[in-house]
């Protein structure tokens, strides 16, 4: 599988907060408009793809995934709470929570395992598995502590800009670390193992 298959179904299930994400800040700095104001259209795009996702994943009798059901529900609460609180700070310290959200419930379940291609399942050890599972959940909660200390000493648009792009794009690059280590060795174990069945 290619890089962009495995990544798939994981950005699918957090399109809710990606969707979210990225209309506050067109709506914040290509349109100008208030902080709240860019909330209200982030909060309504990202809950109305996450209830769409359900829908379509329920009709075609889809599993839904827990990924999903973590981004639509960190998204309307949030999102609802910022509207219901009418302050900005809210908005910039809001990465954090999810951020920390995401760390606490990659640190408590198997939540990798689902979406790793097939070979990689049968060729990397459970072990490994758990400790790279456990290395994002200190990632996202790293981000979450990152993103309070920029959100106080920065200025909005600074905070923006690191808020949408610097975690994207750490992740993306340690995602694709990580698919080429987890190839290699699935690739490698798998003819340590047809070795010694022909031994």
């Amino acid at each position: 599988m290619t890089p962009l298959q495995v990544a798939k179904p994981i950005v699918l299930d957090l399109l809710a907060a990606i969707a979210f994400a990225a209309v506050f800040f067109i709506a914040k700095n290509a349109f100008h408009l208030p902080g709240l104001v860019s909330v209200y259209a982030a909060t309504g795009a990202g809950i109305a793809i996450g209830l769409i996702q359900l829908v379509v994943k329920t009709l075609a009798h889809e599993p839904i995934g827990p990924l999903q059901w973590l981004s639509l529900g960190v998204v309307a609460t949030l999102g609802t709470m910022t509207i219901v609180m009418h302050d900005e700070h809210f908005i910039k310290l809001k990465p954090s929570v999810i951020d920390f959200a995401v760390g606490v419930f990659m640190a408590t379940r198997d939540w990798m395992t689902p979406y790793l291609p097939a070979e990689v399942r049968q060729y990397v050890s459970v072990r490994i598995i758990n400790r790279t599972e456990y290395a994002w959940a200190a990632l996202m909660i790293a981000f979450s502590l990152v993103n309070v200390a920029v959100a106080f000493l920065a200025d909005f648009s600074l905070w923006a800009l690191y808020s949408t792009f610097v975690p994207t794009g750490i992740i993306v690059i340690l995602f694709l670390v990580q698919y080429a280590v987890f190839k290699a060795m699935a690739e490698r174990n798998m003819r340590a193992r047809l070795a010694a069945l022909t031994v």
